[in-house]
């Protein structure tokens, strides 16, 4: 008689692989490479992933997903001074050394998605997502539709280039500097209707 799964396992094993990758790049990732890091079997990542395409898939979903949490928090009732602590807790989460190190993961990510010719991969949609939750808050408080998605596409890019730029300066203290600039001109160009 099979073993019945344990339901637990997988993610235990996709926050060790996480824990793992932080200081390496996913063009790495292999059964075996895994295997000898975590000391387990290549038996063990072929019985919970299939393969090497879902791992990386599962791998990225999880990477992505670690912002989950920030954009579930209802952003249309806060007020400038709590969207503004709001978007100072999105950037103490992505500015610690782990927040860095997935968000290069995310990164190498997107950039896999778009040279293997995928549109709309799990990665390349994160910007998108982000976009929506600034653009919801600048809505509710009054821009048109239009001029709040161009404005938090701005605010975003200006938050992801930050986060890259964190990434490969190591001028932590100059990029959280010009993140808070950045909130700070976004939110007082809302209109407060």
């Amino acid at each position: 008689m099979p073993r019945k799964p344990d339901p637990t396992r997988k993610p235990e094993l996709l926050g060790q692989i996480l824990e793992h990758l932080r200081g390496r790049s996913l063009a790495t990732v292999s059964f075996r490479t895994l295997a000898e890091a975590l000391g387990v079997s290549t038996y063990v990542f072929v019985y919970h992933f299939g393969n090497r395409a879902e791992l990386i898939a599962e791998i990225v979903r999880a990477v992505v997903a670690r912002n989950d949490a920030l954009l579930a928090v209802e952003v249309a009732d806060l007020d400038s001074e709590a969207f503004s602590k709001h978007l100072a807790k999105v950037w103490h989460d992505v500015s610690t050394e782990r927040g860095r190190d997935l968000h290069r993961l995310e990164l190498e990510a997107a950039l896999l998605e778009t040279v293997a010719g995928e549109t709309g991969g799990t990665a390349q949609k994160a910007v998108g997502r982000w976009v929506d939750h600034v653009a919801t808050w600048a809505t509710a408080k009054g821009s048109a539709t239009a001029d709040a998605k161009v404005a938090a596409r701005v605010f975003v890019d200006a938050l992801f280039g930050l986060q890259y730029d964190a990434i490969v300066s190591g001028e932590g203290r100059r990029t959280s500097a010009a993140y808070k600039h950045a909130v700070e001109t976004f939110v007082t160009s809302v209109p407060q209707g």
